[in-house]
């Protein structure tokens, strides 16, 4: 309780604070791999995240140019938060999240030099929704669509990344969109009003039906309360 409350208050700072900055250059995966290289990180971490990010970009679910561009931001900082950095990446790469939006986050906050605690709690908050979030949705089913649906009516416009953790993304976004802003973990109901206009105006424009359906019908207060209560909770995973 102690600790959410004082990402609480870092979280309201960073929504207000935080604007819009430029972001990534175009790079091939090859500079990406080797500004991991340069990191002053445990050779250990530097096999792990390599390993990671040549499937993770190849696939779609990060851009090297996004990738390089936050590595960049990192290789300022001490070296051990460039481990703590990358360890987080890590993580999420070995759920197989979608990190783009993860990383330009973290980026801005980096770019506007705010301290690493705050981006490192905004980071670990994202991450943290990310993991409950797909716990959720797959513990109740809503991560696989109705048998029998066509491989065709599951495509996305983004070529490579799965549906589902693309619904995960935008799910785990929408509570951490709230929350980031200063909202409090308690107010699910709006959460919920936010999450289901969220996805509401994605189905079919980027996420298939037959996957946003099934969770719009599922979609409550309580669902929203156990997500973000694992998020905040991660030793009950």
């Amino acid at each position: 309780m102690i600790r959410w409350a004082w990402i609480s208050l870092l979280l309201v700072v960073v929504g207000m604070a935080w604007g819009q900055v430029p972001l990534a250059p175009e790079v091939p995966p090859e500079e990406v791999l080797a500004l991991v290289r340069a990191l002053e990180i445990p050779d250990e971490l530097k096999v792990g995240a390599q390993l990671e990010l040549s499937p993770a970009m190849a696939e779609g679910r990060l851009t090297p140019g996004v990738a390089f561009a936050f590595l960049s931001e990192v290789q300022g900082l001490s070296p051990g938060e460039q481990a703590d950095a990358l360890a987080m990446l890590v993580q999420g790469l070995e759920q197989g999240f979608i990190l783009d939006p993860l990383l330009n986050e973290a980026l801005k906050g980096l770019r506007l030099n705010r301290p690493w605690p705050e981006v490192a709690g905004v980071l670990e908050l994202r991450v943290n929704l990310l993991v409950a979030t797909q716990q959720v949705l797959e513990s109740r089913g809503l991560l696989s669509p109705p048998v029998g649906t066509p491989l065709y009516e599951l495509r996305t416009t983004q070529s490579g990344i799965s549906p589902a953790m693309q619904l995960v993304l935008e799910t785990a976004w929408a509570i951490g969109d709230f929350l980031v802003a200063g909202g409090s973990p308690a107010d699910v109901v709006p959460m919920a009003s936010l999450l289901k206009s969220r996805l509401s105006r994605l189905r079919d424009w980027g996420l298939p039906s037959q996957l946003v359906d099934p969770v719009l019908e599922s979609l409550s207060p309580i669902l929203v309360q156990e997500i973000v209560e694992l998020a905040l909770n991660p030793e009950r995973r």
